[in-house]
């Protein structure tokens, strides 16, 4: 009598995204949003100004250390506002790269018995994440106001081009989904890898103008930036939210752009095919 094996496969190639999946999902997407809102401010003293207090401390502290201790120059612009406003262009980059990052790990309970989209999760933290980054944009915005009070002559402040602020946020999105989906993807394996990223956001943030101007690099080394897309990311948000910065050029805008797309890319294409087997390593 002759045996016959069945062969159980997927009938869906790995490079698909599922994307059509996402619009009939659209629904579980604005509950995890809720969800992540919930359960940062509900039961909370402070609530929303834990996001001010972090953004508040994390400025003050740069101008003192780095400011007026270091006397880093800024451009022109007062320190606060120069710290403030690369701060909170690095925070939703960090924040984002970090949901990107536990992406897989975080959403095992859920993955493991029911099925929807994998890319909802971190999706729904990025676009949650765009709140806080609001609350800090009214901060600057109110700083920025106290700062012309007390200085009539201060230039310093938003421009009409600040219209296109979103698309740096999109930028920021997809930079910190791309590299948080590859090291995501990677540490389903090796989950010492996990560690490496926490390290990585540290010296992510030294090596982008976050606490200095291009103007103060030595310009042998300025090219060298250009191949870190936060470069063109931090500062062009100076250049919307404060006026002019030294970065906000097509020489780093177009490998920002560049690098931003290859690296979701890449993120996305491990992501998806990580995902599929993922319970499998657990």
């Amino acid at each position: 009598m002759k045996k016959f094996k069945t062969i159980i496969e997927a009938n869906r190639p790995w490079w698909d995204l599922e994307f059509k999946n996402l619009i009939e999902y659209r629904d579980l997407l604005y509950l995890l949003i809720r969800r992540d809102f919930v359960t940062s401010y509900k039961q909370t003293i402070l609530g929303p100004f834990w996001v001010i207090l972090q953004a508040l401390a994390g400025s003050a502290v740069f101008t003192v250390i780095f400011g007026k201790i270091a006397n880093i120059p800024t451009d022109g612009h007062p320190s606060f506002l120069f710290y403030l406003c690369g701060m909170l262009s690095w925070q939703y980059f960090a924040s984002v790269y970090g949901a990107g990052c536990n992406s897989l790990q975080s959403n095992l309970p859920i993955f493991s018995k029911v099925y929807f989209p994998r890319l909802i999760p971190p999706l729904s933290q990025a676009v949650f994440l765009i709140f806080n980054l609001f609350i800090q944009l009214l901060v600057l915005f109110f700083a920025i106001y106290m700062f012309r009070l007390h200085y009539p002559d201060l230039k310093s402040g938003p421009q009409i081009i600040a219209i296109f602020l979103p698309f740096l946020i999109l930028q920021s999105a997809l930079l910190g989904l791309g590299l948080g989906f590859i090291v995501s993807s990677v540490s389903v394996k090796y989950r010492d890898l996990s560690r490496v990223a926490g390290m990585a956001t540290q010296f992510l943030m030294y090596a982008s103008p976050v606490i200095y101007p291009i103007s103060e690099i030595p310009e042998k080394y300025q090219a060298y930036l250009a191949w870190n897309p936060l470069t063109f990311i931090v500062e062009t948000y100076r250049e919307l939210l404060l006026g002019h910065s030294t970065g906000c050029s097509l020489k780093y805008a177009i490998p920002s752009v560049f690098f931003t797309l290859i690296i979701f890319a890449l993120g996305l294409a491990l992501y998806n095919r990580t995902q599929r087997s993922y319970v499998d390593f657990v």
